[in-house]
């Protein structure tokens, strides 16, 4: 299998997500910088069931703070956490990213784990005893928190806002259209999709973490919408813009019959992903078996 070629010269964590997640099982060349010398491996993702995406095993360190806290699940609070506290270290293990505070606590098994955490600037260490909870079908040891990279807003005058804007955009339709490509080309599965249900739940996730979180997460929503939309499918804006431009090639307008039939199968065609969907949905909430 040829190895997919990095096109981008010091790209940003987005864009090595961006090309993760569309290259299951296909090798990635890709070049690092270590100690000033610029060295070259080869990098094949493997297929993540969960996301339903590909997964490399990397993430960029980053300071991890608590951004919102699980109902039900009153661990954290009790042992005094607030939200805006960075995580430091977990039983002497730094913490640079979610994964790596989600692999100590598992690996505890339920016993106490001594957490240090920044806040205000002040280190402060605290214990925790965390619990067995079951999300998504999969049992896990938890502490009842949810975790984010610190973020740093920066006010932008509005010129250079609408170009972060733009470029944003386009980075984020990029990937949808990638995530379709790796399903049609069956390199992801199509249970990446998410549906009316999943995305009713996340914008509740989203709401608790506060109204930039929602804006953000909407936003992306929208963008989504607009691209499917421009899908060449039949019922669809893309299909009808489709149909136009065939009908300008043939100079002349389609059968009214053919017309129907076209719109007959874009509409069962909707109809079926629609069902599957929400199908997919309902399969992560139930728990298996």
């Amino acid at each position: 299998m040829k190895a997919i070629k990095w096109c981008i010269t010091d790209p940003t964590w987005e864009d090595v997500a961006l090309r993760t997640m569309g290259s299951v099982r296909t090798p990635m060349d890709v070049w690092v910088r270590r100690d000033g010398q610029r060295m070259h491996f080869t990098v094949t993702p493997v297929f993540d069931a969960k996301e339903g995406a590909g997964e490399a095993g990397w993430a960029p360190e980053m300071d991890i703070e608590v951004s919102s806290f699980v109902q039900g699940i009153d661990v954290a609070q009790k042992a005094g956490l607030q939200k805006g506290d960075i995580f430091v270290s977990a039983n002497g293990r730094p913490i640079h990213s979610s994964s790596q505070l989600l692999e100590v606590i598992g690996d505890s098994k339920g016993a106490p784990v001594t957490l240090d955490y920044s806040r205000h600037g002040q280190q402060h260490q605290v214990v925790v005893t965390p619990v067995r909870s079951e999300a998504d079908g999969e049992k896990r040891w938890v502490i009842g928190v949810y975790m984010g990279p610190r973020l740093e807003n920066v006010k932008l005058p509005f010129p250079q806002a609408v170009a972060e804007s733009w470029k944003e955009n386009i980075q984020n339709a990029k990937l949808i259209t990638r995530l379709l490509e790796g399903i049609v080309e069956r390199r992801m599965s199509p249970k990446s999709i998410q549906g009316p249900i999943r995305i009713a739940q996340m914008s509740g996730e989203m709401a608790r973490e506060g109204p930039a979180s929602f804006i953000l997460f909407m936003a992306a929503v929208s963008l989504n919408l607009f691209i499917v939309n421009l899908l060449p499918v039949p019922i669809l804006d893309g299909g009808g813009i489709l149909m136009l431009l065939i009908e300008m090639t043939m100079r002349r307008d389609l059968d009214l019959k053919v017309r129907e039939a076209v719109i007959r199968a874009g509409l069962v065609f909707l109809m079926m992903v629609i069902v599957f969907v929400i199908y997919n949905d309902i399969s992560q909430i139930l728990p298996p078996g």
